[in-house]
């Protein structure tokens, strides 16, 4: 069952967006581009930039083309816990002063009862095991909140006081306009678009915390995957006119189910963009909208084929890597690696 509980159906704010500028550059972008479109831009997302690594080929169908897969259970179970993970994050303000009055007698086992309640409750349960994770998330947040509430001793903290407990962006809508070089020189202009999950102050109120949130199976060789992901949304930020997100000193990502499907179970990474790993990121990213601007200049998509990765494809009936002269846009075939 997919169920949005928030009244405006969605996190789309676009009517009160206040960069106007940046919407008109939205409405002139297209995933679509062709150089001779001298009236767009490329759109570029964090999905089309994952989707563009996975595999040129399931890029062009499904960012150029158009086409759509089927909607799995993944899908739906990964929309239902990010919209009610926003929920959350709005109703938790209203029942904050009875959560701090039960840490303050000591009954953390009520607090987070409490807590819990500003879960939404759906009108029938869910069936993917959106619960299970909410759960563990709601948990992860409350761990917080009584480490928050700790560093205060004589004034225990109130809902001013606590206010570093909320996140500054939920479920934020940013967009970001800037120019990449292409490997011929080519300078193409490309926008940028995304929902950043979550924003947080850093403890010494210097800069902001990226969080992002995931539903499907945490393995420890996802940590570079994440650390693209999130340099994806700090370079759009420092392309944005939104200063007041910036300057980017940490980012993380929250699994609450990682041990579905085999994985290795509930994750939650935290770390300096300045670490060993993040020092890496800026390159990659930089590297991949490279190459997609490369491919849309010389119309170049090849497909990737790997067995393991292709059976998560639903256009396998359409690649050439697949189906030879009988593909979609025909091609020679390809022998899978």
């Amino acid at each position: 069952m997919r169920w949005n509980p928030n009244p405006e159906g969605g996190n789309d704010e676009r009517d009160s967006y206040e960069h106007k500028d940046l919407l008109k550059s939205y409405d002139k972008s297209t995933y679509a581009w062709q150089p001779e479109m001298e009236d767009k831009i490329i759109r570029i997302t964090k999905s089309s930039v994952g989707t563009f690594d996975f595999c040129p080929k399931q890029y062009y169908f499904q960012n150029i083309l158009g086409l759509r897969g089927e909607e799995r259970d993944y899908h739906i179970r990964g929309s239902n816990v990010h919209d009610a993970v926003e929920w959350f994050w709005k109703e938790s303000r209203n029942i904050m002063d009875e959560v701090l009055s039960s840490l303050k007698n000591g009954d953390r086992e009520t607090a987070r009862s409490i807590l819990l309640t500003a879960l939404p409750t759906p009108p029938e349960p869910y069936i993917y095991g959106e619960a299970e994770q909410l759960i563990q998330y709601v948990d992860w947040q409350f761990m917080r909140l009584v480490a928050v509430s700790e560093r205060w001793i004589d004034d225990y903290p109130t809902v001013k006081t606590i206010e570093d407990w909320f996140p500054v962006g939920n479920e934020e809508e940013i967009h970001a306009s800037r120019e990449v070089v292409a490997s011929d020189g080519t300078e193409v202009t490309i926008h940028m678009k995304g929902f950043i999950d979550r924003m947080f102050i850093d403890d010494d109120h210097i800069g902001i915390i990226l969080m992002e949130l995931k539903t499907g199976k945490w393995i420890k060789r996802k940590a570079s995957q994440m650390r693209a992901e999130m340099q994806f949304y700090r370079m759009m930020l420092e392309h944005s006119p939104h200063m007041e997100y910036l300057p980017i000193v940490g980012w993380g990502w929250q699994f609450p189910g990682g041990g579905i499907n085999g994985g290795d179970g509930p994750h939650w990474d935290f770390e300096s963009v300045n670490g060993p790993g993040g020092r890496y990121a800026p390159k990659t990213v930089e590297k991949r909208l490279v190459r997609i601007v490369d491919a849309h200049l010389n119309d170049d998509f090849p497909p990737e084929p790997h067995e393991r990765k292709c059976e998560y494809c639903d256009f396998m009936e359409m690649c050439p890597a697949w189906m030879g002269e009988y593909a979609l846009d025909g091609g020679k075939e390809i022998d899978p690696q």
